[in-house]
């Protein structure tokens, strides 16, 4: 059965179309989008998996703004796209999709974003996967913990930024800012991969 209806899917925004949204909104979103595009940009991403499928094949994903592993992701995907001309994708907003959302729950329970669904010509499931890939928050966390261990005064690893000053919450997103800049030649390549393998051994019809 189809996940969607050809319609409610070419009814959903194109990489573009949010793109040019968001910068023309401007905020918080547009400097993480721009962030996300640049490390998209910049880092080496094996297309193998993509540029082998036989034919495109169509991509839904829920995504919101404020999300930055959509921030990162959504460039990700539209560097894919234009590079293996093998996805065709549309982006839906979660909170105004929550019947797909809760389709495809990540771990069975939550409704992460962004969800990339991938689906077939007649818009049936081919795999989805959802947030991002489990190394790449590993990786970061041991990131984040080694800053932590080298800066203490930056409130300790499981301090919450509302038991902390201002000017140390202001601190220390920026020490973990730059962390989480200093992972994107890491991680860029890892959310690629992972973002092929709902695709592995699938039948692409």
């Amino acid at each position: 059965m189809p996940v969607v209806s050809e319609e409610r899917f070419l009814g959903g925004q194109t990489y573009e179309q949010v793109r040019d949204r968001v910068n023309a909104e401007g905020g918080k979103s547009k400097t993480m989008l721009a962030t996300g595009e640049a490390s998209a940009r910049n880092a080496t991403i094996d297309l193998t998996p993509f540029n082998e499928l036989p034919h495109p094949v169509n991509v839904l994903v829920l995504s919101e703004e404020w999300c930055p592993d959509c921030t990162d992701g959504l460039p990700i995907i539209d560097r894919i796209a234009k590079e293996s001309g093998k996805l065709n994708v549309r982006v839906f907003p979660r909170d105004e999709h929550l019947d797909l959302a809760d389709q495809f729950l990540n771990k069975g329970e939550f409704r992460s974003i962004p969800t990339v669904i991938f689906l077939d010509d007649n818009y049936e499931l081919i795999g989805f996967v959802s947030e991002r890939p489990d190394s790449v928050t590993e990786y970061r966390k041991q990131k984040r913990q080694a800053l932590h261990a080298a800066r203490p005064e930056l409130g300790g690893f499981e301090a919450r930024p509302d038991e902390l000053s201002d000017e140390v919450r202001e601190a220390r997103l920026k020490a973990e800012a730059e962390v989480k800049a200093e992972s994107y030649a890491y991680s860029v390549p890892e959310i690629a991969s992972w973002l092929a393998t709902p695709l592995q051994g699938a039948a692409v019809s």
